[in-house]
């Protein structure tokens, strides 16, 4: 058995031999020897796991809002503490077991220290909360000096904060020129490690907050850093698609490591190997036992409609076509035709879209490839981004002369429609998650994990927006009205003037969770989000305002896509899930049918 969803993190108990991995399926699966020893599930994803230093208890971070402690032996529960006020990203155990560190995001970036008061077997053991104020957003790292007497953090504001367990005060403010989300404290206390979305990974002296040295080999973005246990190597993960090991002696890299399906925002060293995350189902191994990869997982990315055809791109790198089959009459019928694949790439596929004259089909995926596929599968030509990792938006400029790109370096790139680079600019100084052309203005708008979002007309700049709680723009679309929306972090919908970039109004805040994507009619009447809740909303405008009806069918992890079809097509809405299933709605957001894609094992 093997998760269903990629892997999000991992850690090993070198006294047992024992690994720990937890994925976006919410499952948290514990191996020895790559067997099975049990499995526990959760109501939401997994983002964090971590063996208590006697390796007889485990901590899982969950997007529920709760950290949990489970009895290593078998998995069974011991305690969830919580809720807090957002998803837990990252829990770190206090030495001898008596306490955990716990980080959330943006919706309440206090830092949690618990610790337990009684005797570990009695049954009137009680947990107390200190909490650590000063961070401005999400926090995603966390880590203790080998004495417990501080705790280091890394933040999406731009900065890791050393605090004192003691006073709970800030002792050093450690300001990066991006967000650091990784973070750990070298074994002897000496020097903490920060890895950051400007591709570098900074080395500290803990005490004067100074700089020491710069590790600059990645080519995108840091997310992950970890010593070994006894010091003599840091791990760094970059979205160059590398996991890189350094020899902490000379600071030279010893190995980078590479593999198909390879996420570098988890990794463990347990002395024999390096175990890597993966958007497959098990763990990526260095060195490996063979050479086959992980086994995929089936989630689905993003989703392009072109009348009643549909293009998906996966988590197992694939691209799929699929048709919806009429009756005699046109209606719909519910099930559609195929899959069929069109393409397929060494990795996890984030964008896809149909050019202008729906014959070529262009996806993108993690290792910054973007292919252009003839519709019948039978050619395509790779374009590779030069450096700045993952592609996560694919757009056609209306013509089909050629068509943009962004990613995970904040730039544009634009490309001839036979994949050759034209040329490129920075669009944000932090990674772009979308992009969207507004036919009324001729402008490329962007939205970005800095909280903003630009218009671009060529080179220049037209406009640049914000909104006050605005966090992290992770979709945007355009009408033909001259109205841009966008869907984000802070669980908003918004409406923007694609000609100003002033804010028209946020919508109603009907999600529970970031809301993934958006998409919109020509007329800008309709709208469908998808958001991590596992829900997607279908949005009607009236003269009477904006009224809204939940659509359910994908559930957990999320909706990471949603489409409405072209004109002349089918006039529903479409929304697609990591559970590898696609539906579609009617306007009034009756059900008119699915698919799921995932093949039957």
């Amino acid at each position: 058995m093997a998760h269903a969803s990629p892997i999000t993190c991992l850690d090993h108990d070198p006294a047992s031999g024992k690994l720990l991995t937890g994925g976006y399926d919410g499952l948290v699966i514990c191996w020895l020897d790559e067997v099975e020893q049990w499995r526990v599930p959760f109501d939401d994803l997994v983002n964090d796991v971590r063996f208590s230093p006697d390796g007889e208890r485990v901590a899982v971070a969950v997007a529920d809002r709760f950290a949990f402690v489970l009895d290593a032996l078998d998995g069974s529960g011991v305690l969830a503490l919580g809720p807090h006020g957002d998803d837990v990203n990252v829990v770190r155990w206090l030495p001898g077991g008596d306490g955990l560190v716990c980080v959330m995001d943006h919706l309440d970036p206090v830092v949690r220290v618990w610790t337990a008061e009684g005797d570990r077997s009695g049954a009137g053991r009680t947990w107390q909360a200190r909490r650590l104020v000063g961070h401005g957003s999400g926090v995603f790292g966390a880590a203790l000096d080998p004495e417990a007497r501080r705790v280091a953090t890394a933040a999406e504001d731009g900065t890791a904060r050393v605090w004192d367990l003691e006073t709970l005060a800030v002792t050093r403010v450690l300001e990066h020129p991006g967000d650091p989300e990784a973070i750990d404290w070298s074994p002897d206390g000496s020097l903490i490690a920060t890895g950051c979305d400007d591709g570098r990974c900074r080395l500290w002296d803990p005490d004067s907050g100074a700089v020491v040295r710069t590790l600059d080999d990645a080519a995108a973005a840091v997310r992950f850093v970890r010593f070994s246990a006894d010091g003599e190597r840091l791990l760094v993960g970059a979205y160059d698609a590398t996991m890189r090991v350094y020899d902490t002696s000379d600071w030279t890299v010893r190995e980078a490591y590479t593999a198909p399906f390879q996420w570098e925002r988890a990794a463990v060293d347990t002395g024999a190997r390096v175990a890597v995350g993966s958007f497959g189902g098990a763990p990526v191994f260095h060195p490996a036992p063979d050479d086959a990869p992980p086994p995929p997982t089936f989630g689905i990315n993003a989703l392009a409609a072109h009348r009643d055809t549909l293009a998906v791109a996966r988590d197992d790198g694939s691209v799929l076509a699929v048709t919806l089959e009429r009756d005699e009459l046109g209606n719909v019928i519910p099930g559609g035709l195929g899959p069929r694949t069109v393409g397929r790439h060494r990795s996890i596929v984030n964008a896809v879209a149909f050019s202008p004259d729906a014959r070529t089909i262009a996806s993108a995926d993690y290792r910054g490839e973007l292919h252009l596929t003839s519709w019948d599968g039978a050619t395509t030509r790779i374009g590779q981004a030069p450096e700045g990792g993952p592609i996560n938006a694919v757009l056609w400029h209306p013509d089909g002369a050629c068509l943009f790109t962004a990613g995970y370096d904040g730039v544009i790139r634009r490309w001839t429609a036979d994949g050759l680079p034209i040329d490129s600019w920075r669009a944000h100084h932090a990674p772009i998650k979308s992009l969207a052309f507004s036919e009324p203005t001729g402008l490329v708008v962007a939205g970005s994990s800095d909280g903003t979002l630009s218009a671009w007309s060529d080179h220049e700049p037209a406009w640049r927006a914000e909104a006050e709680d605005l966090v992290l723009v992770n979709s945007v679309a355009a009408d033909a009205a001259g109205v841009v929306v966008s869907a984000s972090r802070d669980l908003l919908v918004r409406r923007w003037d694609a000609a100003t970039g002033a804010l028209i109004e946020a919508l109603p805040s009907v999600h529970r969770k970031s809301v993934k994507s958006i998409a919109t009619t020509a007329d800008g009447t309709r709208l469908v989000s998808g958001a991590y809740d596992g829900t997607a909303v279908l949005w009607r405008c009236s003269p009477a305002g904006w009224s809204w009806k939940r659509l359910l069918h994908h559930g957990k992890p999320g909706v990471p896509a949603t489409g409405f079809g072209s004109p002349g097509g089918t006039g529903l809405a479409f929304t697609a899930g990591w559970d590898g299933s696609v539906a579609w709605w009617h306007l009034d957001g009756g059900a008119a049918g699915s698919v799921d894609l995932t093949p039957r094992r």
